[in-house]
C-alpha cells in the first residue's frame, strides 16, 4: 500500500536527488561536510582492482568529481579482483566502463577520462582542479609513479 501524501514532491519517484541519495552519510559527516565533498575533485590514474573501487567507493561518499586514466581494457582474467571486470564489459576500455558505472551511482559527476594513461604531455591537465590524488596504477609502472608523484609535490596536490 503506497500512501501518496507521505511521499516528497521532489519530481517522478526514481529521479536522482543528490541529497536523497547521500542521506545516509549524514551522521558520519555533517551536511556541511557533505556538501564540501560534492565540491570535491579527485584524480584516479588505474581503474583495475584498486582504484575501480576507490572510484566507486568515493562515488557512493558523494565526491561530485573526478578525473580517471586506464589505458588497458577489461579481459576475463580481472574477473577475480578488479570490480569493473564483468561480462558485459569484456573488451571494453576500463577508464570508459568505471566511468559509466560512477555515472550509475551519480548521473550529475563531473567525471574526465584520460583514456590513453598518464604521459608528461597530459600529467598537468589530468591533475588540474584537483584536490587529491589516488594511486591505482600497477606496481611496475615506476616511471608513471613518479611522474605522477612528482606533478602532485609540484602542484600542492596530497597523493
Amino acid at each position: 500500500m503506497t500512501d501518496s501524501t507521505s511521499r516528497r514532491d521532489n519530481g517522478p519517484p526514481n529521479a536522482f536527488r543528490y541529497e536523497d541519495a547521500f542521506s545516509r552519510n549524514i551522521g558520519w559527516i555533517t551536511r556541511d561536510e557533505q556538501q564540501s565533498l560534492r565540491a570535491k575533485t579527485v584524480a584516479i590514474a588505474g581503474m583495475g582492482g584498486v582504484g575501480g573501487a576507490h572510484l566507486l567507493t568515493l562515488a557512493r561518499l558523494g565526491i561530485g568529481s573526478f578525473r580517471i586514466s586506464d589505458f588497458d581494457r577489461f579481459e576475463i582474467a580481472n574477473f577475480n579482483r578488479q570490480v569493473g571486470a564483468t561480462v558485459s564489459n569484456l573488451g571494453v576500455e576500463k577508464a570508459e566502463a568505471m566511468r559509466r558505472m560512477a555515472l550509475d551511482i551519480n548521473p550529475e559527476l563531473d567525471i574526465r577520462v584520460a583514456d590513453k594513461g598518464i604521459n608528461a604531455q597530459n600529467v598537468d591537465e589530468f591533475l588540474d582542479c584537483a584536490d587529491l590524488y589516488l594511486d591505482g596504477i600497477d606496481f611496475f609502472a615506476v616511471d608513471a609513479r613518479r611522474l605522477l608523484f612528482g606533478a602532485c609535490t609540484r602542484k600542492g596536490i596530497p597523493a
